[in-house]
Formats: structure tokens, sequence, C-alpha cells
């Protein structure tokens, strides 16, 4: 088959929302909140009120930093976690997209 002809497999329902589900652990608090896939973890959680650790918004400070614990997240861009420290499961919030339609979160267990 030419791969120009190639059709795109149909979309599942977890990837045509538009939201993810998210349950985060912070100052000992669970919080679950919904997750728009076109802003970073971090922007979602500020916009629902968690006042989350960041400071430079842009994946250079480590500010942000916690353990994703389930799910999975893409890291626009990343100058502050080495290899082994992604594979631990750390994440940066501020520069976080979703890959999963689930993810869950801990800022007290890293």
């Amino acid at each position: 088959m030419n791969p120009k002809e190639e059709t795109k497999p149909a979309e599942t329902q977890d990837e045509k929302s538009e939201n993810v589900e998210v349950t985060l652990t912070l100052y000992g608090n669970t919080k679950h909140i919904q997750w728009n896939k076109q802003i970073p973890l971090l922007d979602a959680m500020l916009n629902a009120g968690i006042n989350a650790p960041h400071s430079c918004c842009r994946g250079t400070c480590g500010t942000c930093v916690c353990k994703l614990e389930e799910g999975e997240v893409r890291l626009k861009r990343n100058f502050v976690l080495s290899e082994t420290y992604i594979q631990q499961g750390l994440i940066l919030t501020c520069v976080a997209v979703p890959i999963s339609a689930r993810v869950k979160i801990n800022y007290d267990e890293f």
C-alpha cells in the first residue's frame, strides 16, 4: 500500500475528549480536576484555583517538579530533568501536556 493512501485509524472516545482527568496530591490533600489537552498541566491547576509550586513556567527552574504516578504526559521542553529522573516518573508540570486520558501526580512523594 502506498503510504499516501493509508487511512488514519478511527479516534477512540478518549482521544476525542478535550479534557483529561487529573488526580493530584499536594500538601497532603488530594484533588480532582479536568485538564484541557491544549494547555500545560500547571495552567490547568492554576485555573482550578490550586496554588501549585511554580516559578519560570518554561521548564528551566524545576520548581514545579512532581511525580507522575499514573498515565502519560509529554514534556514540551526540559532543561532540568535527566533521563534518570524522567524514568523515575518525575515531570515538570509547567511544560507537561497529556498523552493519556487520566493522570495521577504527587508533589509530596518525590
